[in-house]
């Protein structure tokens, strides 16, 4: 999925005309620390951040560059999983999205990033979910496919947790079309796969809202 395909035009950018006083008023009705500023021509030439505009003394000033941090902006052809890596490491709300001549397209916001990722994993769709922990030198998906596949189960989505200091584990987490996923935990199990997780969709549909944060940072590896 492309970030033109979840773009927000309802968002206005702020420009360099508005006032400081416009910009934190802007960033307080968004509930966000950063906001996209535009030129004349309505290209990205920054971000007007609370932490910067609080440290201005007159609040009737407008906006100029010096006011402003670096842009920040995803291109509308991207994909969703590089946009989601980019809100994620600078902690944002929404970002803008710009074309090739870094006009100003639209904004994406968080929650509608999130509402992608949970269809391109199909999350709201009918099933369960099963997390294998792999050693690094035994992860290979091609093996864990084929045994899913042959227990009769279809994959829904994949998603893969790299190793980490504090886990030195790949983490797969596939979504299958079964209500009861047992009988694949079961094949896994007799091949030596280590099943950390199990969930059907109505425990999926409880914790939605509480591993969505989470699944972003699936995305950044």
């Amino acid at each position: 999925m492309l970030v033109k395909e979840i773009i927000n035009t309802d968002i206005s950018p702020l420009k360099l005309t508005d006032t400081v006083a416009t910009a934190l008023m802007k960033i307080e009705l968004l509930h966000t620390t950063k906001v996209c500023v535009v030129d004349e021509e309505g290209r990205v030439v920054g971000m007007a951040s609370l932490e910067k505009l609080i440290e201005v003394i007159d609040e009737k000033s407008q906006l100029t560059k010096d006011d402003l941090e670096d842009p920040l902006f995803v291109p509308e052809n991207q994909h969703l999983f590089e946009a989601s890596r980019i809100m994620l490491a600078q902690e944002l709300f929404l970002i803008p999205v710009v074309d090739e001549g870094m006009k100003f397209k639209g904004m994406i916001k968080k929650r509608d990033v999130l509402k992608a990722l949970g269809d391109v994993f199909n999350l709201s769709s009918f099933g369960s979910v099963i997390a294998v922990e792999l050693e690094q030198a035994d992860f290979t998906l091609s093996d864990l496919v084929r045994i899913i596949e042959m227990e009769g189960a279809k994959i829904l989505g994949i998603a893969v947790q790299q190793p980490r200091a504090e886990n030195p584990f790949f983490r797969v987490s596939f979504k299958l079309n079964l209500e009861d996923s047992s009988v694949v935990s079961a094949g896994l199990r007799r091949f030596g796969y280590t099943i950390i997780s199990e969930a059907n969709s109505e425990a999926l549909e409880h914790n939605f809202s509480d591993r969505a944060d989470e699944l972003i940072r699936y995305l950044d590896i």
